[in-house]
């Protein structure tokens, strides 16, 4: 007999309940791996299951391999008979034996992003589409997006859902892909599910196999799957009935990604007589951090309800700290880091929690002030992000024209259509002359001709725009007339993703660092501004005693701490503006209950009073799940305490630029109208074809004379021809 003695009631019923669904809600720190991995060795040695009738689906290549390291402990030799595999992995091997059912030959190729990025730019290429909207990055994830939706609706239906303006050009991009992909026998991440699904669906006699062959079906996270994922488990599952979930809907935090947190909120209504079992004991955190985890989490509109409690009754309440501003808010981090690590904590045991990237660049100059090493977890430094990389190179030959290296990092970002060739061509020229490379560029006729020159023109202009537009400018306007007279706005804008929106938001964090430098340096240059961020991102802050993590809270699922730090804990930033305007909070509301029960120890929540966010500075109301902690479970900090956010309707903070960028925009985009011959100051004269969407999501189609483009007409640098 098995010894779970060790486990608790409700972990052992869950490791016990064999027979039928079973749907097992798994609070944070809860020992859902601890009840999946018994549950899997006591089929095989209590129920005598073969175990190479239990399929277990995990997310990630790193679960799957520790859930087999931890069963192999309990079994023994058996564990290497059972499926353990992340759903693409299955499918996978799956699609080895059975690809020929739906016209692959069984020897396909599976392509990586690098490899669907070659496909698409040359798709693009073929069908003259490519630009700031159309490019392959923002083509991949439309077509995965698609593709992950498609168990729902057909993938056609969702991109004429999701890209307005472009839908067609779009469709066309998908159908070129997948036929491009299917005549060199290959498929990409989102085929593998895709494709396999289509087997189960088409080919009764390969479903027969694999509902037969699985007696029992596991599945981690499941919270977290997307609708292909569901169909797939409910057909596996179909034939015996033992489908055993494990999930947490409050923590679902992957909407933005496919997920659909109505497959665990239905499990019952999909599976009857569905066993449900909680695990509400949680053995990470102490009594007192779940208690305001609960208080958070309980205001959530939709959730199956459960209450995390701890047999660690005591503990520090969790403390709130309201700083003046971010800058006094990283401050009282650093320190307060500094007192804890010379009081005997470790570096390591210590996480600093943000919902935006953006947040983590004052973090990061306040932590290498204070010697403090750390890292940023699943993601770069601030200051090396390409984004920011790329405007520190503009503003770099804005400052020395003879800086060739950075001139090279942007003279094609955004695209102008400049070749590597060319720019080979424009080197060897500039070297022979002993000329920076900017200006050889006027001399273009004399090493590419007459006809490919007019590229190397248009360039040229943009550089003579951003210096004359900055000529007596402050650091921070002349940061926001390159981010505009770039293009380099107007292409994340156009590309209309969430990857783009992040992209803005650091950019703007850095336009906002320029204006309070200045304020602090009166008589700062831009050379003195390059140079800060040179030596801030210079500064060494490696250290023998591990690290601090930096992290979003989506990156944080999954991970626990000593001691978390929970910063910028206030309305439009957590939960985010965006959330707010399109009522969507409960998804905050629960990835704020993740970053809560990361805590075992110490957990503080930070604030700003006021807040500087898309160069603009902003007084902030405390975040609503401030609010949702009642003051006696909390040590209030700040002096004077935080001031209760009053229930008034919710605001939303509009980025107003300190600065207005004009050059020739005509404001009002309610002013174009289709047939009007308008000149941009890039492609020159075209007429307007059509225009969709409405405020400032009107696109417009404009066909100039290299070509038909689509443009915001809130952004794009028009006028319009009387």
């Amino acid at each position: 007999m098995m010894n779970l003695d060790f486990l608790s009631d409700v972990q052992r019923k869950a490791v016990t309940t064999t027979k039928g669904p079973v749907l097992v809600l798994a609070g944070a720190g809860s020992g859902k791996t601890s009840v999946l991995t018994n549950r899997v060795a006591y089929l095989i040695k209590e129920k005598g299951v073969s175990p190479a009738s239990i399929l277990a689906i995990t997310f990630t290549n790193k679960a799957a391999r520790e859930m087999r390291e931890r069963i192999e402990k309990l079994t023994g030799a058996a564990a290497g008979d059972i499926m353990i595999s992340t759903f693409h992995s299955m499918c996978a091997r799956f699609l080895r034996y059975d690809a020929d059912k739906i016209g692959y030959d069984r020897n396909f190729t599976i392509y990586d992003s690098a490899d669907c990025k070659t496909v698409l730019k040359r798709i693009l290429s073929d069908k003259q589409l490519e630009s700031n909207i159309l490019t392959p990055g923002r083509c991949m994830s439309v077509i995965s997006a698609a593709k992950n939706a498609c168990a729902k609706e057909a993938p056609e239906n969702y991109i004429e859902d999701v890209c307005e303006g472009y839908s067609e050009d779009m469709k066309a991009v998908y159908h070129a892909y997948t036929e491009r992909l299917r005549a060199e026998n290959a498929m990409d991440f989102d085929d593998l599910l895709l494709n396999m699904l289509r087997v189960l669906e088409e080919d009764p006699k390969t479903r027969s196999y694999y509902t037969n062959k699985y007696e029992y079906v596991l599945v981690d996270e499941y919270q977290d799957t997307n609708s292909v994922q569901y169909a797939l488990v409910k057909i596996l599952s179909e034939k015996h009935g033992n489908i055993f979930v494990v999930g947490d809907d409050d923590q679902s935090i992957y909407a933005w990604r496919g997920a659909d947190i109505r497959n665990i909120l239905d499990f019952e209504k999909d599976y009857q007589d569905t066993t449900v079992i909680k695990l509400e004991q949680n053995y990470r955190s102490h009594e007192r951090i779940l208690d305001a985890a609960n208080a958070v989490i309980s205001k959530a509109r939709e959730r199956k309800g459960k209450t995390l409690w701890s047999a660690r009754k005591e503990g520090p309440k969790p403390r709130v700290y309201t700083a003046p501003n971010e800058y006094a808010e990283a401050e009282f981090v650093a320190k307060e880091i500094d007192r804890l690590v010379r009081e005997g904590k470790s570096y390591a045991d210590i996480s600093v929690l943000y919902r935006m990237h953006t947040q983590s660049r004052v973090l990061e100059e306040k932590l290498r002030t204070y010697g403090i090493p750390y890292q940023v977890y699943g993601g770069q430094s601030f200051y090396e992000r390409k984004e920011i990389k790329d405007m520190v190179a503009y503003l770099t030959v804005l400052e020395n024209e003879q800086a060739d290296t950075a001139f090279l990092r942007i003279v094609n970002t955004p695209k102008r259509g400049i070749g590597e060739i060319s720019i080979e061509k424009l080197r060897n020229y500039a070297q022979e002359r002993g000329m920076s490379l900017i200006d050889a560029m006027e001399y273009a006729e004399e090493f590419i001709g007459s006809g490919a020159s007019g590229k190397f023109s248009g360039c040229i202009q943009v550089f003579r725009d951003i210096r004359e537009m900055s000529e007596g400018k402050s650091l921070g306007e002349q940061m926001e007339v390159v981010f505009n007279a770039s293009g380099y706005r107007e292409m994340l804008l156009l590309q209309d993703s969430t990857e783009a929106e992040t992209k803005i938001e650091n950019i703007e964090e850095l336009i906002n660092s320029a204006y309070t430098f200045e304020k602090q340096n009166p008589e700062a240059t831009l050379a003195d501004f390059l140079a800060s961020i040179s030596l801030i991102s210079d500064m060494d802050t490696t250290a023998e005693e591990g690290s601090v993590t930096l992290m979003t809270l989506h990156s944080a699922k999954g991970l626990e701490f000593d001691t978390v730090f929970l910063v910028g804990m206030e309305e439009n930033v957590f939960p985010s503006r965006r959330s707010i305007a399109e009522d969507k909070v409960d998804e905050e509301r629960r990835l704020c209950y993740v970053g809560i029960t990361r805590a075992k120890q110490l957990l503080y929540l930070t604030n700003c009073a006021s807040r500087n966010l898309y160069s603009g500075s902003n007084e902030n109301h405390p975040s609503r799940f401030l609010d949702d902690i009642p003051e006696g479970m909390l040590d209030i900090l700040a002096a004077p305490a935080p001031v209760r956010r009053a229930k008034e309707p919710k605001q939303t903070v509009v980025f107003k630029p300190q600065i207005e960028f004009k050059p020739q925009v005509k404001a009002d985009s309610a002013s174009f109208a289709v047939g009007m011959e308008v000149e941009h100051t890039k492609f020159g004269r075209g007429a307007i074809l059509s225009i969709s969407g409405e405020g400032t999501q009107r696109v417009a189609s404009i066909k100039f004379p290299d070509g038909e483009r689509k443009m915001f007409l809130s952004f794009a640098p028009l006028k319009i021809v009387e």
